[in-house]
């Protein structure tokens, strides 16, 4: 027996009502995007694999699309952002800003498929090019809830970051650029829950391991070797060192590699307390994540406790003062989160999630964003650009909108139904008439199994009307309407069926 080929795991078909559905939010979106001046625009499904590399840190390439063809490397879009920014670069570099752009469509990342989480799904989204940081950052948002209004979806969850704060406070660390990295990128699995800090806390555990201490080397000693770790030249000073002592050392090259090592040992030691006290700030953030204005104040005694600068917390003080004064949102929606981090590494500024439960109570993220004025620099362009944007999952979207949000415009469905096949031109005719005139939905009967049978199937199929055509309405131009729930038939000449269907009530 052939084995069936399935549907792959984690992808997803779209039948007639859902395809439906889609169709009008995104419909309905657009329009609102568009009164606010974002144009539409589409970019290819495959991209070159290193349009990514800005955006994507090790462990979220992992989760990517990408395979090699005839020398190059490729990959399905997994996001849109970059390939929007590689869209201005090739189009509209020359064009005043700012410009706004508004998308939608599939993108592929290969991850855990779940509820409501697919590998293939669709992002709606805008982009904003140009424009002062704090209106464009107050534009987006208020878009995002926005949209969520226009679809009915009242009650939801804003949270607002700021990964300024914590890049200002990595930086003073002196931290190397790639423990630096990951860092920034641990920011979204600690935001999460304490199960995520915990996960953190034991991926550093394991990378940066807690060394022994020599009982032998005092610590104003070991502190000594530290700093002369950090120095310039301390290769040479080491090796030098162990060049004088009258021990069995090998050749040049072996000191040389035993000077590397030790001083490995003590670099990773001193990153490891740097490490752990970045952790310990960011969990002291996201302790103190909460609704405005209270948190404000609490926030800003800890960024002082620490000699760091408040600037993004008026930034962010401002944002929801014009959220709540625009949309009408209540603070209890709000939530700030100085620890929030994102999936991807280009944010430079503002970061902002939406999140809604569903009926079961299961807490659905619903939106993302951000700013990134670093990223149409870090795919080609020659200077950095101001640039903000977020995208909805478009089938979550879906998922949370309320019954009264989907309009009853089912139109009235007909089966032509030809007697014999001397009819089924004629019978081909009135299709079209029906559509294009009526208004309705109109079937040809493709079975050719009699009459009656056609309109048993057109009854159990819930089609509300039947139109006959025989040799005798095919010779005088007419039509016989059968009305499938009362039963009562009635004759109409061709160029009178439009009439006829809008006085029976068949069509609008």
């Amino acid at each position: 027996m052939k084995k069936r080929i399935e549907r792959l795991r984690g992808m997803h078909d779209l039948l007639p009502e859902a395809y439906r559905q889609q169709t009008q939010v995104v419909g309905r979106v657009r329009a609102l995007l568009e009164r606010a001046g974002y144009e539409p625009v589409d970019t290819p499904v495959l991209e070159r694999s290193d349009l990514f590399q800005a955006s994507f840190g090790q462990e979220a390439w992992q989760n990517l699309y990408a395979f090699q063809l005839h020398q190059r490397e490729l990959c399905l879009r997994p996001e849109y952002t970059a390939s929007i920014c590689r869209l201005y670069l090739e189009q509209y570099q020359q064009s005043p800003l700012p410009l706004r752009f508004q998308y939608v469509g599939p993108v592929f990342r290969y991850e855990a498929p779940g509820r409501g989480r697919y590998r293939q799904y669709t992002q709606l989204g805008i982009e904003l090019f140009g424009g002062q940081p704090l209106r464009g950052d107050g534009e987006i948002v208020q878009l995002a809830c926005d949209i969520l209004h226009e679809l009915g979806i009242a009650r939801y969850r804003l949270e607002l970051g700021h990964v300024g704060v914590v890049s200002n406070f990595v930086e003073r660390l002196h931290l190397d650029a790639q423990t630096a990295r990951l860092l920034l990128s641990l920011m979204e699995q600690i935001s999460r829950s304490p199960e995520g800090e915990q996960a953190a806390q034991a991926r550093l555990e394991a990378l940066y391991p807690e060394q022994v201490p020599n009982p032998a080397l005092p610590a104003s000693e070991a502190g000594r070797w530290r700093r002369l770790a950090s120095s310039d030249g301390s290769n040479q000073l080491v090796a030098a060192l162990l060049n004088s002592f009258s021990l069995p050392f090998g050749d040049e090259d072996s000191r040389r590699e035993i000077a590397e090592r030790f001083l490995w040992k003590i670099g990773r030691s001193e990153q490891r307390t740097l490490v752990f006290s970045a952790l310990e700030f960011l969990r002291k953030l996201r302790a103190l994540a909460g609704p405005p204005p209270e948190v404000f104040q609490e926030l800003r005694q800890l960024l002082q406790s620490y000699q760091l600068d408040d600037d993004p917390l008026a930034e962010l003080e401002q944002l929801v003062t014009t959220l709540m004064e625009v949309t009408g949102i209540d603070r209890r929606q709000i939530t700030l989160n100085l620890a929030l981090g994102r999936g991807v590494s280009y944010y430079t500024g503002l970061l902002f999630e939406i999140h809604a439960s569903d009926d079961e109570g299961l807490d659905l993220q619903l939106c993302g964003g951000g700013r990134y004025d670093h990223l149409v620099e870090a795919v080609g362009g020659t200077r950095a650009v101001n640039a903000c944007g977020f995208a909805f999952g478009l089938e979550r979207l879906i998922s949370l909108m309320p019954a009264s949000q989907w309009p009853q415009t089912a139109r009235t469905q007909a089966l032509v139904i030809p007697v014999s096949k001397q009819d089924l031109a004629y019978a081909g005719r009135v299709a079209r008439l029906a559509r294009r005139e009526g208004g309705i939905i109109a079937e040809l009967d493709m079975n050719a199994r009699g009459v009656s049978n056609a309109l048993r199937q057109a009854a159990r199929r819930g089609f509300r009307l039947a139109l006959i055509v025989g040799e005798e309405e095919r010779q005088t131009n007419t039509v016989k309407l059968h009305d499938l729930l009362s039963g009562s038939e009635c004759l109409v000449a061709d160029h009178d069926l439009a009439a006829a269907l809008r006085e029976g009530g068949y069509s609008a």
